[in-house]
C-alpha cells in the first residue's frame, strides 16, 4: 500500500475565494478541476492509501471543499508555508507504520499520464523497500529551479532508477555541473517515493533542527476529526526551507528516476492560462491595444498574412551583398547580430549570458515577435511578468518598453522579428532596429 502526501502549501496570488491567498494550484473553472483535484485522482485507487494533504490557514477552507469527497487526512500549517516541515509533519502522522512508502507529491504537479507515472511508481517501489530516497526528475534545459538538481552518475533510461551523486538546492542558477561537458542531470519535479523510517531517519540525522520542533508542534496540535492545525508558538521556530535544502543535498542513499522528457510541472501552465489572471491581462492588454484602447500607434494583430507576405516581398528584392551583410555587437551581458533589415521589418537575434537582466526601452513601429531558440526567458511589460519556453515565442506590444532576463544556467538566445503595419497604399511603414537601454 503507498500512503500519498501532497503538499498544498504553496502561495502565489490572491484568491477569489479567499480574504487570504490562494496557492494557484488550487484555482479552478466550473468544470475543470485545479491541478490539486486531478493530482489526487492520479494518486488513488486499489493500491493508493487515504492521502495526507498539508496546506496552510489560508488555504484550508478551499482545499476542505476540494477534497470533500474524497477520504484524506489534512495537516494545517498556522501561518507560512514550509516545505521542508510541511513534509516531515505528514511522515510524522505515519510514524506508527516505520515501514510503509508514501509517495510524495507537490500539488502543482501535472500527473495527466498516469501510465508513465504508475510505470516509474512500479520501477521506485523496489529501490525504496531497500532503503532508498527516489527523487523524480525530468530532463531539460530549460530554466526551473522550483525542486533543485539532481546530478546522476549515468545516463537515465526508461524509468529505471539510477544513482545520484549529489543533489542541488533549487535558486542555484550556476553550478559547476553545467560547467563541466558530459555530466548527466535530472530537474527535480518534486516527487519521492521513500519508506517512512528512512525518511524520518534522514531529518533526524541532517535536520535534527528542524525535527523537533515539528514533532512539539504535531504533538501539541489541535485535531477535530481528521484535520490536525499544528500548534503555531511551536511551529514559528521552523525555517522555511526546502527538502532538498535540509535534507536532500546532505544524504548518499538516494536515486533518482527520469520521467517522460515531456512531462513538466511547469510547462502544461500554459494549457491553465485561463486560471492565471497574470496570462490573462497581458492577453487582455494585446486585445485592448488591436482596438486602439491601449496604444493609439497599436499595430495590426501578428502574425498577419500581410505584414507576412510583406516581409518576403522585401526579402526577394534584397542584394546578394545586402542580405549576407549582417554584422554582430559584443556587450557585457553577451551579443547582439541584425540579421537581416527591408522595407516593414528588422530581424536581428540576441545571446544573453546566464543570470543577465536588460531593460529595452520603447522601439518605434510595429508591434515585436519573439521566439526562444535556446534556454527560456522572462519578460516584464509594466506589471506583467511571464516566462517563455525554449521553442515557444511571445508577442511584445507596440511602443512599449520591457526588461529581459535569462534565469537559466545556460545562454538565452533569442530571435526578434519586427513587422511594421501596412500603410494605408498598401505598402509596410519603414522599420527601425532596436538596442537594449542597459544592464541591470
Amino acid at each position: 500500500m503507498l500512503h500519498p502526501i501532497i503538499l498544498a502549501g504553496g502561495v502565489t496570488q490572491t484568491s477569489e475565494w479567499s480574504t487570504g491567498v490562494c496557492h494557484l494550484a488550487l484555482e479552478s473553472a466550473p468544470g475543470v478541476p485545479s491541478r490539486f483535484e486531478s493530482v489526487l485522482d492520479a494518486i488513488s485507487g486499489d493500491v493508493f492509501a487515504d492521502p495526507v494533504v498539508v496546506t496552510t490557514r489560508d488555504n484550508m477552507s478551499l482545499v476542505e471543499r476540494q477534497i470533500a469527497a474524497r477520504p484524506a487526512a489534512l495537516i494545517v500549517e498556522p501561518e507560512t508555508h514550509k516545505p521542508a516541515a510541511a513534509l516531515l509533519s505528514a511522515v510524522l502522522s505515519l510514524r506508527h507504520m516505520p515501514g510503509a512508502l508514501v509517495v510524495v507529491a507537490p500539488a502543482s504537479a501535472n500527473l495527466a499520464d498516469t501510465r508513465n507515472l504508475d510505470k516509474a511508481l512500479c520501477n521506485a517501489i523496489p529501490a525504496a523497500q531497500r532503503g532508498e530516497i527516489v527523487m523524480f526528475g525530468q530532463r531539460t534545459t530549460r530554466a526551473y529551479g522550483g525542486f533543485g538538481i539532481m546530478e546522476v552518475v549515468t545516463q537515465p533510461h526508461e524509468n529505471a532508477p539510477v544513482a545520484v551523486s549529489r543533489v542541488l538546492a533549487s535558486g542555484r542558477k550556476v553550478t559547476l555541473s553545467h560547467l563541466l561537458h558530459g555530466n548527466h542531470q535530472l530537474w527535480g519535479t518534486g516527487l519521492y517515493v521513500a519508506r517512512v523510517d528512512v525518511l524520518l531517519a534522514a531529518f533526524k540525522s541532517h535536520a535534527s533542527r528542524l525535527f523537533l520542533p515539528v514533532k512539539n508542534a504535531l504533538l501539541r496540535a489541535g485535531t477535530v476529526d481528521r484535520t490536525t492545525l499544528l500548534d503555531r508558538a511551536t511551529y514559528r521556530r521552523v525555517k522555511a526551507i526546502t527538502f532538498e535544502k535540509a535534507v536532500a543535498e546532505k544524504i548518499e542513499n538516494i536515486c533518482a528516476i527520469q520521467l517522460d522528457p515531456t512531462w513538466s510541472a511547469l510547462e502544461e501552465w500554459d494549457q491553465d492560462a485561463a486560471a492565471d489572471s497574470a496570462v490573462a491581462q497581458w492577453d487582455e492588454d494585446l486585445a485592448q491595444e488591436r482596438a486602439g484602447v491601449l496604444n493609439a500607434r497599436a499595430a495590426a494583430p501578428f502574425p498577419h498574412s500581410a505584414d507576412m507576405m510583406a516581409v518576403y516581398a522585401s526579402l526577394s528584392k534584397i542584394s546578394a551583398e545586402d542580405a549576407l551583410s549582417a554584422h554582430a555587437t559584443e556587450y557585457d551581458w553577451g551579443r547582439l547580430e541584425s540579421l537581416a533589415m527591408g522595407p516593414g521589418f528588422t530581424l536581428q537575434r540576441m545571446s544573453i549570458a546566464p543570470g543577465a537582466t536588460l531593460d529595452l526601452n520603447a522601439a518605434p513601429g510595429g508591434a515585436e515577435h519573439w521566439i526562444v531558440a535556446q534556454g527560456s526567458v522572462l519578460i516584464t511589460i509594466g506589471d506583467h511578468v511571464r516566462l517563455v519556453w525554449e521553442g515557444h515565442s511571445a508577442r511584445i506590444p507596440a511602443g512599449r518598453s520591457r526588461r529581459i532576463e535569462n534565469p537559466g544556467s545556460g545562454t538565452l538566445v533569442l530571435v526578434q522579428l519586427q513587422v511594421m503595419p501596412l500603410s494605408a497604399t498598401g505598402q509596410p511603414q519603414s522599420a527601425a532596429s532596436f538596442s537594449p537601454a542597459g544592464v541591470a
